[in-house]
């Protein structure tokens, strides 16, 4: 009961509030401020698009050589430390 007479109050506190009127030079400001923020040309979002193609490519090219040198190295590893089956 408490808590319904409450919120009736607070919903009832904006009844006499009156609407703020903006500047009437205020939407002219904002359109000036994004006019004036400076824009990325085509040809630095075409260089940093071909960096990180390179980068990726160097990456791939690493990982999947890595992976083909450490299995032949442990394949010959294997074959050099067990040349039988026996286990005593």
């Amino acid at each position: 009961m408490e808590q319904e007479k409450w919120i009736n109050s607070v919903i009832n506190s904006t009844y006499g509030i009156t609407k703020v009127m903006p500047d009437d030079l205020l939407f002219s400001k904002i359109e000036n401020k994004i006019k004036e923020q400076n824009v990325v040309s085509n040809k630095w979002i075409w260089v940093a698009a071909a960096s990180f193609a390179i980068l990726f490519s160097l990456n791939f090219e690493v990982i999947f050589s890595e992976s083909k040198k450490s299995n032949n190295d442990t394949e010959i590893l294997a074959s050099s430390i067990c040349k039988s089956n026996q286990l005593y």
